[in-house]
């Protein structure tokens, strides 16, 4: 019983972001690189309307 009740709290307290209804956007890019190759962007950004938090992500790939 006790590990019924430990996944139904665990499964509760991680379903919060989605309940309380963060706002997640993301966008990726692909630039051509000036001597071949190409540099591959993505930009992650989530707000929490609840607290006003802000989380931005951004990773940069270049390949020759």
């Amino acid at each position: 019983m006790n590990v019924i009740k430990t996944l139904l709290l665990a499964a509760i307290l991680s379903s919060g972001a989605y309940i309380a209804g963060c706002e997640t956007s993301h966008s990726e890019s692909d630039k051509p690189g000036m001597l071949g190759g190409h540099t591959h962007e993505e930009t992650t950004t989530t707000k929490n309307p609840v607290t006003g938090d802000v989380s931005t992500s951004h990773t940069e790939q270049k390949t020759n």
